[in-house]
């Protein structure tokens, strides 16, 4: 597991090269607190484990204009799969606890918001696509031509699938810090 403290971006641009990070091989996890200080014109990367733009497993990226999340990861046959832009968007200057967790072995990525399950990615094609791990670096809090303008905070980086109950313990644990 790797655990980053508080950052403030765009000033706290991160790069994690591969061998930094836990290994991974059918699960990951990673949990952190965000809070944006403005929304952006364009997609905002939170983070994304990738040498190119469409490679992503794991991503996190904002919609332009409202910061609707989008998670995506990277299959066989889908380099861009993951859960269309849902909710409302997160508001400005508020703390949010954000969980996502992919499973290659269940085909399927969830995202969790404040402790609660708002969205699941399953992969369709279960008997030909599966998810891609990738060797490359992970960027937190900027891409290819992007960068987050926010906080971020307690951000860990896990090589399993948190259970429901871990992720709840998780934003539990932190819930008063950032009220």
């Amino acid at each position: 597991m790797i655990f980053l403290g508080p950052l403030d971006f765009p000033a706290s641009k991160t790069v994690v090269q591969h061998d930094e990070l836990p290994p991974v091989t059918n699960e990951l996890s990673i949990t952190l607190r965000l809070n944006i200080k403005s929304h952006d014109p364009g997609w905002m990367n939170i983070f994304q484990k990738g040498a190119r733009k469409m490679i992503r497993t794991p991503a996190l990226w904002l919609s332009p204009n409202i910061s609707r999340p989008y998670p995506a990861f990277s299959t066989n046959i889908n380099e861009n799969c993951g859960i269309n832009e849902f909710g409302k968007g997160f508001v400005l200057n508020k703390w949010y606890h954000i969980c996502y967790a992919l499973s290659k072995t269940h085909k399927r990525m969830d995202f969790y918001v404040d402790g609660k399950l708002v969205g699941s990615k399953i992969i369709e094609q279960i008997q030909k696509e599966y998810i891609v791990f990738n060797d490359d670096p992970l960027r937190i809090g900027h891409s290819f031509d992007t960068e987050f303008n926010g906080k971020m905070s307690d951000f860990c980086y896990h090589n399993w699938r948190l259970s429901d109950d871990e992720i709840v313990k998780n934003f539990v644990a932190t819930y008063e810090t950032y009220q």
